[in-house]
Parts: structure tokens; sequence; C-alpha cells
């Protein structure tokens, strides 16, 4: 029995082992960055997997000075080409964005980058609608404060012994071997990509923001005090928040509408304005009443912008301002609110066939 146990005792030291070294040179998250090999681990196809256990650890472990930050949700996330907004703005720029993500979270994620990187000059802090529901922004915080700057044993262990990590890194390998002769499909150029599942893609985030955003919507007026208190907290630290509202195709106003709650919505954007200036990209425009179809070129979703509608977002900060993102102030938010509902009547007017196409979809 001695020999046995010491049999499965080694077993289960080896397999560990194994797991930590393919976990670490592997690296499906690029955390470590001990090796980066084409037909290895050139490509990360899995980096955005578990991005709430890996975020911070990549944060930790990144030795560059950065410049500027995004936070937000996915609706944020989604459009960013990093590497094209650092080409273009001549910065260093990361996403601390989190797939629906509370305003909670990304209030914690900003706080987070700026304890990590004080030398952060700002942040582009996205904003949804549906983050400020009350039945949503209570119940969403899956992150936590930072209290070390360096990685601690809670994090790096799950990047290491996990299981789920050592099945990124088996994914990541195969696909590596796989695409051996493609380099990096995280460019800093910009493409209108074909989307033949475009109105499939529609229909769900639909539902979905219908379901578990919409249905039961309460604006949370403590949400706007939480916003001062981080707006607070950045200034002490002599770093700049950009606020904006993110991008809504017509197809989300019209569910918003559909649930009685278009004039909450343009509450929600005025009382912003008491607190502090903001660019919106929900206004109607020609960007977000594009006609759903296989080659959209500035939405992929409902609720989702194209990568070329962030390049225009992008361009209208760093190099000239564009009407792709409107800036808003108490002076000027009753005259851009009463312009959009009257362009969100003339749609429902003259667009009857979209209208009962949501409708369908929500029911």
């Amino acid at each position: 029995m001695k020999k046995y146990n010491i049999l499965i005792i080694l077993i289960l030291l080896l397999i560990t082992i194994f797991t930590v070294l393919i976990n670490y040179i592997i690296d499906p998250f690029d955390i470590f960055k001990f090796i980066k090999k084409v037909g290895i681990n050139y490509n990360k196809p899995c980096i955005s997997k578990q991005e709430r256990m890996t975020k911070i650890p990549q944060l930790k472990l990144n030795k560059e000075k950065i410049d500027l930050v995004y936070v937000g949700s996915s609706k944020t996330d989604w459009w960013l080409n990093i590497p094209y907004h650092s080409k273009i703005s001549g910065k260093n720029i990361i996403s601390m964005a989190l797939s629906s993500s509370s305003l909670q979270e990304s209030i914690i994620m900003a706080e987070n980058s700026i304890i990590i990187h004080p030398e952060i000059e700002k942040i582009y802090f996205g904003l949804d609608f549906f983050s400020f529901s009350s039945n949503y922004y209570n119940t969403a915080i899956n992150t936590e404060r930072v209290t070390d700057k360096k990685l601690t044993k809670q994090e790096v262990m799950p990047l290491l012994l996990s299981l789920d990590t050592l099945q990124y890194s088996i994914k990541t390998f195969l696909d590596n071997i796989k695409h051996k002769s493609v380099e990096n499909n995280n460019t800093a150029e910009i493409s209108i990509v074909e989307n033949p599942r475009a109105e499939h893609y529609f229909k769900e985030t639909i539902k979905k923001y219908d379901r578990d955003y919409y249905s039961d919507y309460v604006l949370n007026m403590e949400a706007f005090g939480e916003l001062d208190e981080f707006s607070n907290f950045a200034k002490a630290r002599n770093v700049e928040i950009v606020y904006f509202l993110t991008p809504s195709h017509i197809y989300d106003l019209l569910n918003i509408n559909s649930h009685g709650l278009t004039d909450e919505f343009y509450n929600f954007k005025k009382l912003l304005t008491q607190h502090f200036n903001y660019y919106d990209l929900s206004l109607i425009n020609e960007y977000n009443t594009e006609p759903v179809s296989v080659n959209m070129k500035y939405f992929r979703d409902a609720v989702h912008a194209t990568e070329y509608f962030g390049s225009m977002f992008a361009e209208s900060f760093y190099i000239k301002p564009n009407n792709s993102a409107i800036y808003i102030t108490k002076d000027n938010v009753d005259k851009y609110i009463e312009s959009d509902k009257k362009n969100l009547n003339d749609y429902i007017t003259q667009h009857p066939e979209v209208v009962k196409q949501v409708g369908e979809w929500i029911d």
C-alpha cells in the first residue's frame, strides 16, 4: 500500500506540474508572456475567455506605461480595435471592459486601473442605459477592488492550476497549429466584415435585452451618486474621465420604446448632464438607422457597433471631431432630446414593417 500511495502521489504531482507548465507556456490569456511563437501560441483565440478572472492579473503584470483605458460593457469592448486606437492616437491604450458589465463593475475596473497604474492619463467610460436599472445594477458585481498591486496567490492559482485554463491552453495550441501561417489576427487595420447572420444576431440581442434588461426596468437614482464619487476619485489622482453613451441601433431604441421606456431613456440622458458632460453615440442618425443586411458598416447587431464605427469614434477623439459622437451638456441636452424624439417618431411612422418585426421578436 505504501508503494501504491507513493505512486498515486507521484502521478498527481506530475499532472500538477504538467498542467502548470502547459498553462504557463501556452499562456492562453496572454498574461505571463514567457514565449510567443508562431504555430504554438502566437494567436490567442481564447484571450477574452474568463475575463473577470484574467483582466486584473493582465493589468498587474503589464510593465508598460499605460496612457488611456476604456471601461464599460461589451457595448464598449466589441467595437474597440485597440491596436488601431493606439496607432492613430500615439498612446498606449488598453481595454478593461467586461461583457454584461454592471455599472459598479465598470467603476471598480476603472478604479483598479488607476490604482495599479497611477500614470494613466485618461479613462474613456462607456455608459449603458441597461446598466442603470435598479434590477440589474445591484445584482451583477463579480469584480473586487484590488488591495495589492502585486499578483496574489488567489489570482495566479486559477491561471496555472485550473483545468478550465488547461482546456483553453489546448484550444490555443490546436488553433495555432491549424493556422500556423497566420501570425496575428489582431491588427491595426480596419475593414468592413460581411455578416451573413446579421438578422439572426439582431433578433437574439433584441430578445436578450427584452428579457434581461427592459422588461422590469427601473432607473436607479443612486447610480449617479456613485459616478460622482468615482469622478472625485479620479480627479484627486489627476486622471481625466471622458464619459460616453454607447451606440444603439434603432432596433434597440424601438425595443426601449415598446416597453414604454422612451421618456425614461431621455430622462436618463438629461440627468447625466447634472453630473458631467458626455458624448452621445445613441442619437438617431445615418449610422444607427442602417438597414439590417449582410454588409452592414456600422453595427453587428442591435446593441454592438462594428470596429468600423469604432474607428470613426476614435478618429473623432484623437484626430478631428466628426458627427459620430455628439458632445452633450446642460446647455444643449434639451435641444438634442427634442430632435431625437422627433426622429424616433418619424422613423416609427415611416418604417412600420421594422416596428412590426421588432414587436414580433419580443413576443
